[in-house]
């Protein structure tokens, strides 16, 4: 147990003192360095602090390095060598897509002692000094390990062998399915205190989850470097886009610069004396603008800030006012219609019975008695709005009697004069008409006179016909009965099966 303790005390020991050596790492943005979507090039197609060569192409959004063509390559590199520290971290968003199964050539991101050039090696020189992290899509070895990303330190007296891939060159490799993903791909390369850390994304989510790939010690870089960034197409061909390209300088406390050192006094003291320039010239400006207009010139001592900004005590305070404001302006609102609720009520209930009193004289409704209630008073009003809703109907109907009776009448006017001008053309035909009415009331008058005659004479006397007597009469009626109850006895009889 006493051995155990000791060696347990020993290694939290141990942990300690190398907590204690390690001094924390600060980061800071080497803009000069870098380039991210959006704004990623200019206008004119180019990016601040970049050269962009052979087939590469700088949009807003990103930079492609080799198109999906065949036999294409471009490469990206920095102009100003990386002086602000030894150490690096670099974060890089790329994406390598096209329509086939497998791809070619690849990629490759650089850290060189010299700006790079077109060449073989993914688009970029060979026998170079310094760093080349490769993404090589196609399988070039037959040895099935592609896609895959590796790694290799040049002196500047080695070639790339592209048909092995690089095997006997290349320092570390991992194999990762680079191609094709929905998100980009998050590269970060670390390099501190000599030591070279390559992290991977997979590309399945927007926020990156890296994973380490490689892990390299005992890196010597070359100092003041450039960085830099290729692409290549062979017989099969791929999209290579980098949208984001972010340069991070790495210090220690011990190694950080102080601020005064990191601009030098020179060139601090030269950007004070163009600066003090350009103030001086804009006074001369802004004193003549004034003298040539003095209508639109603004006073000095006008607040221009106060005018168009405030900050949040003001803005607090504005608020606080307005909303008081608006309470009291309800307030007042609901007073108003207190006192015209209060006007109604006195002028319903108490004006009514004191004019009785001056006009009549009568002592039977008290001063302060109200002679209707609130409920009475609508349901007196509504009563009203009934009335003469239903008064309103009745002179509608009337309105439309009067309007069909005008009509008929106007028609009957219209017809009789039609027929009082047209006597003269139709006076025949109305002759016809009259002789065949009189002929048919003639022959009408006839047939009445004839039914008159034979009624009389038939009411004279009644022909002797024999009639049956009452035991004939009973007897059909017993053998209709037989009959019938014969019948319904035969079809209530049921049928018999039948066998076949």
């Amino acid at each position: 147990m006493g051995t155990s303790e000791a060696l347990w005390g020993a290694l939290v020991c141990c942990l300690f003192v190398s907590t204690i050596g390690q001094a924390p790492t600060f980061k800071r943005f080497e803009y000069k360095h870098s380039f991210r979507a959006p704004n990623l090039a200019q206008r004119d197609g180019s990016i601040p602090f970049w050269t962009v060569a052979g087939d590469a192409i700088a949009s807003q959004e990103q930079l492609r390095l080799a198109p999906s063509m065949r036999s294409r390559k471009g490469i990206a590199w920095n102009k100003r060598s990386f002086v602000e520290s030894e150490n690096f971290q670099v974060d890089v968003a790329l994406k390598v897509s096209g329509q086939g199964r497998i791809g070619a050539d690849g990629m490759g991101l650089w850290y060189t002692a010299t700006p790079g050039t077109l060449g073989p090696v993914f688009g970029a020189n060979d026998f170079w000094t310094g760093m080349g992290l490769f993404f090589d899509s196609f399988d070039n070895d037959g040895q099935k390990n592609n896609p895959m990303i590796s790694l290799m330190i040049n002196d500047g007296t080695r070639s790339y062998d592209h048909h092995t891939d690089g095997s006997q060159q290349i320092l570390s490799s991992c194999q990762r399915d680079f191609r094709n993903k929905p998100f980009p791909i998050r590269v970060r390369i670390e390099y501190f205190k000599n030591v070279l850390t390559v992290h991977v994304d997979d590309g399945m989510s927007q926020v990156p989850r890296y994973e380490l790939c490689i892990r390299a010690e005992n890196i010597f870089l070359p100092r003041n470097g450039y960085f830099g960034a290729s692409a290549a197409t062979g017989g099969l061909a791929d999209d290579h886009d980098v949208t984001d390209f972010s340069v991070y300088s790495l210090f220690q406390e011990t190694q950080k610069p102080a601020a005064e050192q990191q601009l030098p006094q020179a060139e601090k003291a030269k950007y004070d004396e163009e600066f003090q320039k350009q103030m001086e010239e804009y006074e001369k400006e802004r004193q003549r603008y004034k003298e040539e207009h003095p209508d639109k010139a603004k006073d000095d001592e006008e607040d221009e800030y106060g005018k168009y900004f405030e900050d949040a005590t003001a803005r607090e305070l504005r608020l606080i006012y307005e909303s008081q404001t608006a309470i009291h302006k309800v307030m007042q609102q609901m007073e108003q219609k207190l006192i015209e609720i209060r006007q109604g009520q006195v002028s319903g209930g108490v004006a009514v019975p004191q004019q009785q009193q001056q006009h009549t004289g009568s002592q039977h409704v008290a001063a302060g008695q109200p002679s209707f209630a609130v409920h009475e008073k609508n349901e007196v009003i509504q009563t009203l709005r009934d009335l003469t809703a239903s008064l309103r109907d009745m002179k509608n109907y009337v309105n439309e009697i009067f309007t069909k009776t005008y009509n008929i009448e106007q028609k009957i006017g219209s017809s009789g004069g039609a027929v009082a001008s047209g006597g003269a053309g139709g006076g025949q035909a109305d002759v016809a008409t009259q002789q065949r009415l009189d002929r048919i009331l003639a022959e009408l008058n006839a047939v009445r006179a004839n039914q008159g005659a034979s009624g009389s004479a038939g009411s004279a006397s009644c022909p002797d016909v024999p009639c049956a007597s009452t035991s004939l009469f009973l007897g059909i009626i017993f053998v209709q009965s037989a009959v019938i109850i014969g019948v319904i006895f035969l079809r209530s009889k049921p049928e018999k099966s039948k066998f076949y």
